[in-house]
């Protein structure tokens, strides 16, 4: 018989209309039979007239014990103090019926969470006769419930450390790239100015020691193995001044800022190409290349200047193939060699490469909100590096 089947027998308890006695009897075999539920009645002030096998069983009084005392003494101290065994009482009275949850006690004091449905019974004239009152143990279901309670608030605490977390860690990463943003700046006025005191100060000197040597050579006689000697200074004196103007250019070539990629790259290829002996095939698309915003031309430079410094010390490519590409709302740089390709450790792990190589042209697109990739080519390996730019 389910919860609600019994309390419907109770509520229909005794109202005036007096059934055959074996319709009394079958009803009071039926409560005795229950023991899922404490059943009893109780008089008009709260005392126990009845208990059933249920009662004794939930609540460890025999019958002989309980009836005849108050129904008070199943509830803690504190309740008592409240006066809510009469507040039920008054609220079943007024209203035909009472339901609430919470703790009890049994004869040996311990607790258990109850389910208390108390039924007004009132006879022919409406006059009240007492109370039937059904309990049963959910003691089980509020533990489990407390469980669920208290793991979703430990769920709740986990997520918030999660969340205070992510938010520390987003705001470090923020950090770091601003730092790392910082830096690169840093390094590219560093750049510019190591490149304008070698053209300013080496360079001159330099060139004021070609100009003393070529002087001697003209106005002075000497004999042979001296004018070799200062006719070899000289020589030296100029590649020396070569060598500086190409390592002042790509420190910081003057044609970046000044023309900007359409003749900065290739100078640096054309450049790279007769150092290394390396084949480097350089396309701009469209043709007529617009100029871009500065800090975009020296991403592009400075990617495209490591990744042919990687194809030289790593690929063993004699070959590599640039192209720079002005889209709609961006522009791409696509770099591809015909060595031997990167290890698929590196290629899996390319977002974790930290440092100047890789590392640093991936900082470089991201600092201004693009993307650098690198996958293995067949053969070699194909880098594209993407900006957004109107």
């Amino acid at each position: 018989m389910t919860l609600e089947s019994e309390k419907s027998v109770l509520e229909n308890v005794d109202t005036g209309d007096h059934p055959p006695r074996a319709n009394d009897e079958t009803l009071h075999l039926l409560v005795e039979s229950i023991r899922d539920y404490a059943i009893f009645m109780l008089d008009p002030q709260g005392f126990v007239l009845t208990w059933n096998a249920g009662a004794e069983a939930l609540k460890g009084y025999q019958a002989s014990e309980i009836i005849g005392q108050h129904f008070s003494k199943f509830y803690p101290e504190d309740a008592i103090a409240k006066q809510w065994p009469a507040h039920e009482l008054s609220v079943a009275t007024a209203e035909g019926r009472f339901e609430d949850e919470g703790w009890r006690l049994r004869k040996d004091g311990s607790q258990f969470w109850a389910n208390v449905v108390i039924t007004a019974v009132r006879d022919s004239t409406g006059t009240l006769t007492g109370f039937a009152k059904v309990t049963r143990d959910l003691t089980e279901r509020r533990l489990l419930e407390q469980e669920i309670h208290g793991l979703n608030a430990s769920l709740t605490r986990r997520l918030e450390q999660l969340t205070e977390s992510n938010r520390i860690v987003e705001e470090r990463t923020v950090a770091l790239r601003n730092l790392s943003a910082r830096l690169m700046n840093i390094q590219d006025e560093e750049r510019r100015r190591v490149a304008r005191e070698l053209h300013e100060g080496l360079s001159q000197e330099l060139t004021a020691m070609k100009i003393i040597l070529q002087g001697a050579l003209g106005q002075q006689k000497f004999d042979e193995e001296t004018t070799r000697a200062v006719a070899e200074g000289l020589e030296l004196a100029e590649r020396v001044s070569k060598g500086l103007r190409n390592l002042s250019h790509l420190l910081h070539p003057p044609l970046l800022d000044e023309a900007g990629l359409l003749s900065a790259l290739p100078w640096m290829t054309e450049t790279l190409s007769k150092s290394t002996g390396i084949e480097i095939s350089l396309q701009f698309f469209p043709s007529e290349f617009p100029r871009l915003p500065l800090e975009i031309e020296t991403a592009i430079f400075r990617i495209s200047q490591e990744a042919l410094a990687n194809v030289y010390h790593h690929s063993g490519s004699k070959r590599a193939d640039l192209k720079v590409e002005k889209l709609p709302g961006r522009v791409s740089l696509q770099i591809r060699d015909h060595g031997k390709g990167i290890s698929s450790d590196t290629e899996n792990n390319l977002g974790r490469i930290t440092g100047v190589g890789i590392g640093g042209m991936r900082e470089r697109a991201s600092q201004l909100g693009g993307e650098l990739s690198i996958r293995k080519a067949d053969p070699g390996t194909f880098l594209e590096a993407w900006f957004p730019c109107d």
